[in-house]
């Protein structure tokens, strides 16, 4: 028997849940790779922090709605695995001029 509803859209309405963690963590890891290389180039200290506390707004925002979804020890698990698979491939990219978060960048 065929269903008489049409078929949805893939933004017709709530996301199943595991589309929307996949979702939030990329957009979680895009937003913190964002900040990472906006540290790396934005020239003073003033400018660095502003680029920077924009873009982790909005990974705090997405990591509390997956603490939300998923309770607090696993939401942070999954944001710390995915952080960290971002500084790596930063790392290799970079190469000897990588710069860890929280380190000054060597001129």
């Amino acid at each position: 028997m065929e269903s008489d509803c049409p078929p949805r859209a893939p933004h017709d309405g709530p996301e199943p849940q595991a589309e929307r963690v996949t979702s939030l963590l990329q957009q979680l890891a895009a937003e913190y790779e964002a900040a990472r290389r906006s540290l790396a180039r934005a020239s003073c200290d003033y400018s660095r922090r502003a680029l920077v506390e924009a873009h982790l707004r909005a990974v705090t925002a997405w990591q509390a709605e997956l603490s939300q979804m998923l309770g607090e020890a696993l939401a942070l698990a999954l944001v710390k695995a995915r952080l960290e698979e971002v500084d790596r491939r930063l790392a290799a990219e970079e190469g000897d001029n990588a710069v860890a978060p929280g380190e000054e960048p060597s001129l």
